[in-house]
């Protein structure tokens, strides 16, 4: 996707991608009208279905989008890292899911994997009201012990993090199956203009119910968001599979055809680039926050809420302008140089996550946590679109981000344990430097004709 959601760790975009073997199940022939008589909802249409399931994904990433702030409010509550460790574990078995699922899913209807997936999100965000009502009301009964909080959290957490691949990858499926070739890309761009737009409604939520209700009143509203779009999501107009999906391959052989991919020229040199990506989502939900709380000792956790929550208002706003931009550069520009464009911008963000630290300013770490939101909205999307057009949008090829990032991003947590901050910021350096050297040395298809 265009956005980057801390939930789908990837954020790749199909804006772009108008090569049908990127979606071998697409359907060439649209809806027959015995088909269209099985849906039980009034948004009948090709655009009505992707309009309806856009805002189905836009209100529950919305109500995810208080999972940026997971880390801080755990840690102001006494949980010490249990917040890090939450979204490490989602992402970790994220990354995990995303081979293992396919095989599962492959004979469902789309929306069974699309309803179970909302069950993982509404389970995490129901840990996270019930940890919060702990620092509204000790008394309650699963607040008189540690256990009960770490086990549900950690659980749960788990069952996210294995359940997310089934919601992205049946939702993707459904939009694509939804439209004949002709219409894919623009079903595609009108689902990601809709779905990105959880940056900027998940910012303003958060500002809102943070400063009126506290993060108890946060996390309960954002639970209640997800249960609205699970009954969306329930009854959303229905999709009739693709006859190819049940002819694909065993994953033994797709697994193969990824990993030849992978050692490829082309590829290996855009792998620091991804890593990085991974990196950075870690970065915004579980390490941002602590450049905020160092500009000002005294700040209470009440400030650092809601500045947090501003500050992730303005990265949203501007993040998600930015992914439109970034995909304008990629069909105007080398693909060469917009990845190159996108990793001046990351070494950029990188000086002023240091100077904001140093010089413990509060306005710096605004900018770098903006660049830090356009590096992953932008890169994202200029990635994608490189898959695209050099890989002709095969599914390997977009499946190597779906596991490379999320597996980076569970490190990224990993190391968002280091109470070192410099420490944090020199391992982004690293990774930012190993992203520019390599990609310097990509060479777009059209460049070896």
């Amino acid at each position: 996707m265009t956005s980057k959601n801390l939930n789908n760790p990837s954020g790749i975009s199909l804006q772009g991608v108008d090569d049908k073997s990127a979606f071998p199940n697409t359907r060439d022939e649209p809806l027959l009208d015995s088909e269209k008589g099985q849906d039980s909802s009034p948004a009948k249409t090709l655009m009505g279905k992707i309009i309806y399931m856009g805002l189905c994904f836009l209100l529950l990433n919305t109500a995810s989008h208080c999972q940026n702030l997971l880390s801080q409010i755990y840690e102001q509550l006494g949980y010490n890292s249990l917040g890090t460790t939450v979204l490490l574990l989602q992402s970790l078995c994220y990354a995990i899911g995303i081979l293992t699922v396919p095989g599962v899913i492959k004979n469902w209807e789309y929306k069974r994997g699309i309803n179970i997936g909302v069950l993982g999100y509404i389970v995490v965000l129901v840990a996270g009201a019930m940890t919060t009502a702990c620092g509204v009301n000790k008394e309650l009964a699963w607040c008189q012990q540690s256990l009960y909080i770490y086990g549900s959290n950690l659980i749960f957490a788990l069952v996210h993090g294995v359940t997310s691949p089934m919601l992205w990858l049946s939702g993707i499926r459904y939009i694509c199956s939804c439209a004949s070739r002709e219409q894919k890309g623009q079903a595609t761009g009108l689902f990601i203009a809709l779905f990105s737009g959880f940056m900027i409604l998940g910012g303003i939520v958060s500002k809102v119910t943070i400063t009126r209700f506290g993060s108890f009143g946060y996390y309960l509203i954002s639970a209640g968001l997800a249960c609205i779009s699970l009954v969306m999501f329930m009854v959303a107009p229905h999709v009739k599979k693709a006859k190819e999906e049940d002819a694909e391959e065993k994953p033994i052989e797709k697994t193969k055809k990824i990993l030849k991919l992978i050692i490829g020229p082309r590829m290996r040199v855009l792998l620091p680039y991804m890593l990085y990506l991974g990196f950075l989502n870690a970065m915004v939900a579980a390490f941002q926050y602590k450049l905020i709380k160092n500009t000002d000792s005294t700040m209470s956790p009440e400030e650092l809420n809601k500045i947090s929550a501003n500050v992730s208002l303005w990265q949203g706003i501007i993040s998600t302008s930015s992914s439109v931009v970034a995909g304008k550069l990629a069909d105007i520009l080398k693909r060469k140089t917009s990845l190159s464009l996108f990793n001046v911008l990351h070494v950029i963000a990188v000086v002023l996550a240091f100077l904001s630290y140093f010089e413990k300013n509060l306005v710096l770490v605004y900018v770098t946590a903006i660049l830090w939101g356009v590096g992953i909205f932008g890169a994202n999307t200029v990635l994608a679109t490189v898959m695209a057009k050099d890989f002709k949008g095969s599914i390997e090829s977009f499946a190597i981000p779906q596991i490379v990032i999320p597996t980076t991003t569970t490190f990224g947590y990993g190391l968002c344990y280091l109470p070192q901050v410099v420490i944090v910021l020199i391992i982004l350096a690293c990774f930012a430097g190993l992203s520019v050297i390599c990609t310097s040395l990509y060479k777009a298809k059209e460049e070896d004709e």
